[in-house]
């Protein structure tokens, strides 16, 4: 009898539910057929009135979630921001300066630990009638181009820093000389001088104190100097032997190669004091502060030394004087002809000079330093400060195996050189050299090889950060 009961009580249980569904099925296949039913015009307005309050909710509510993730950078207090940049290579720098205004400005213009940064380029020769320059950076195979109206009808001669060295060839004769910064637009206009000298030495930036251009004589050791300030310059003729090869200015004075591996070393506040104490006669200096060195080679170097002197003569080395971070390096840079009798680049030495034992000691192994080999521009940088180029590397160009030429005078002694059957740039190498490895990497290179050489030149911070090209690539 209960069995009967608990069957019955299941299934009056069982059908209620069925109802139950049945009826839901029909209430909700209803509300279909009823959505269904209503005009397309109705439900279109429907649609309009509230999908934009959606949509204005959703992107609302998105803002917020955005403003909850990310912060403020521009709210980063300054020196939290400077201990940032000091941890950073240049190029990881140049990539945070554009997040926002404040970080560009403070990295660009108002960080003094970056002011003495910059990134090194090649500025385009043969382009002496333009209004604008041609500029390389091998170290991203970037081109752009850079606006030098002040430059117009002037060759550049070399540079410092972020200052150029620009010529005006005045009938062959004279040259105007001027100092100019392609990126904040000072210049320096300096006397005219004779067309007798094939190298330019600053002793530093136009802005310092006691600053002295010196000029050496591509004939005879006659070296001219001027001071800021002096109405022409001052010539000094006391030493005697063959020119000078280079010179560059280092530690407070200018060092100039000799024969050899012999220098003469001239102290800049003696050149200083005496122009301007007018200890001159008739523009020629009386007496500076000079001192030889004959420098000390070790025995290990004794054939080596005399290689150098053989082929010196016969346009098959040339010698560079470089500073690089406080030391006086030489290197050598040794050529071959080919068989089209164009000069190759074989392999480079490089020396470092010892102060106090006044010697000479090769270097194997530059470190974490770049070298950037050039005529009246050379510097080196650091690879790890950059954060892009090869350590341990030397960056070099095609310039004439003889460092008497300058652009300027290629200009009138093409036929000559044509008639005598070699040309002005008889060199065919633009590379990179890295110490130990016997054979030179080639860059990536965008123009005529067969071209006077480039300059190397440095392009300063914020300019960069501030004013960075499109990349534009062959």
């Amino acid at each position: 009898m209960r069995s009967l009961l608990l069957a019955a009580t299941i299934t009056k249980i069982s059908v209620k539910r069925m109802k139950r569904r049945c009826k839901k099925r029909n209430l909700s296949k209803k509300c279909y057929e009823d959505l269904s039913s209503i005009p397309s015009l109705l439900l279109e307005t429907i649609r309009r009135r509230y999908s934009p309050k959606c949509s204005k909710k959703i992107r609302k509510r998105k803002r917020e979630l955005e403003k909850e993730c990310y912060a403020d950078w521009s709210s980063l207090p300054r020196g939290i921001l400077e201990m940032i940049a000091e941890k950073l290579t240049f190029i990881d720098c140049l990539s945070i300066s554009k997040v926002c205004m404040s970080w560009n400005v403070i990295l660009g213009e108002e960080l003094p630990s970056w002011q003495r940064h910059g990134f090194p380029c090649l500025l385009v020769s043969g382009q002496q009638n333009k209004e604008t320059r041609t500029c390389i950076s091998i170290l991203e195979d970037r081109v752009w181009e850079l606006a030098l109206t002040e430059a117009r009808g002037k060759y550049c001669w070399g540079s410092f820093r972020g200052w150029l060295i620009m010529v005006k060839n005045l009938d062959y004769f004279y040259l105007e000389v001027n100092l100019l910064n392609p990126f904040s637009g000072s210049q320096f206009t300096l006397p005219s001088v004779w067309n007798f000298y094939h190298k330019i030495v600053p002793s530093g930036l136009p802005s310092e104190n006691n600053f002295v251009c010196m000029l050496l004589h591509s004939q005879c050791r006659e070296l001219a100097f001027w001071v800021t300030g002096a109405n022409s310059w001052r010539k000094y003729n006391k030493l005697t032997g063959e020119p000078f090869e280079d010179a560059v200015f280092c530690h407070g004075s200018f060092y100039l190669l000799a024969d050899g591996f012999n220098v003469w070393q001239i102290d800049v506040q003696s050149i200083y004091t005496n122009i301007n104490k007018g200890n001159d006669d008739f523009g020629t200096l009386a007496e500076i502060e000079t001192r030889f060195h004959e420098v000390k080679r070790p025995e290990m170097f004794e054939l080596q030394d005399r290689r150098i002197l053989q082929n010196r003569h016969s346009n098959q080395i040339l010698r560079y004087l470089v500073e690089s971070y406080g030391e006086l390096l030489l290197v050598c840079r040794y050529f071959s002809p080919n068989q089209h009798a164009v000069f190759e680049t074989q392999k480079f030495d490089v020396f470092a000079l010892d102060f106090c034992q006044l010697s000479w000691k090769k270097v194997e192994d530059l470190g974490d330093q770049m070298i950037f080999l050039g005529k009246c521009c050379s510097t080196s940088f650091s690879a790890k400060e950059l954060g892009v180029g090869i350590r341990n590397s030397i960056y070099f160009c095609n310039d004439p195996t003889s460092p008497w030429w300058n652009e300027w005078d290629s200009d009138h002694l093409k036929g000559i050189s044509s008639r005598l059957g070699f040309s002005m740039t008889n060199v065919n190498n633009w590379s990179i050299f890295t110490l130990g490895n016997e054979e030179g990497e080639p860059f990536c290179f965008h123009g005529d090889i067969a071209s006077w050489a480039h300059t190397w030149f440095t392009v300063p911070s914020w300019w960069c950060y501030r004013n960075i090209p499109s990349i534009r690539r062959n």
